[in-house]
């Protein structure tokens, strides 16, 4: 696959990563403060999708260049989670279940390698590091917020220091 295909392959994975938590913020809609929430995640996605897009067109050379099986493999987890976002009954643990799928996917690793390269004015350069923010973080604050359970939070926060060990932000 050359590198414009690639970058268009991962635009759509960070749509529809977005497109899952739209669906999340319609099924909470009764609770318009977690119904943003799902929106501002869904923001987030979008852009990703916008940057990559940037790399797209300015020829940004891919450093890591995903494999197929990676591809593949997010193909299949995107499209079952899309399924359980869409159920109508679907439980605030669920929601977070699937952002947790999301986040702990393979798609901000790559996504991360696919930008490392990029070049541009200063404000490309300042919504890369923007962009770096920790997931987790955020869903573990707003799962604190709204209430899921104790074994959501403490996955959670795992994942969150994790994270911040793999990108060196540990102290």
């Amino acid at each position: 696959m050359i590198q414009p295909q690639l970058f268009e392959v991962f635009i759509q994975f960070e749509e529809h990563a977005s497109s899952l938590y739209l669906d999340l913020s319609a099924r909470f809609g009764e609770n318009l403060a977690l119904s943003w929430f799902w929106i501002e995640m869904a923001m987030d996605e979008k852009q990703h999708a916008g940057l990559l897009q940037f790399c797209k067109e300015a020829g940004t050379v891919i450093s890591v260049v995903p494999t197929d099986e990676q591809i593949q493999h997010l193909g299949g987890l995107f499209k079952e989670l899309s399924a359980k976002a869409t159920k109508p009954d679907l439980a605030l643990d669920e929601a977070f279940d699937i952002a947790i799928a999301v986040e702990s996917s393979e798609i901000n690793e790559i996504f991360d390698n696919l930008i490392k390269n990029i070049t541009g004015p200063l404000y490309v350069i300042r919504k890369k590091v923007e962009l770096a923010i920790n997931h987790f973080t955020k869903l573990r604050e707003a799962g604190v917020r709204f209430g899921v359970s104790k074994s959501i939070l403490e996955r959670l926060a795992d994942l969150e220091q994790r994270e911040d060990f793999v990108r060196g932000l540990v102290k």
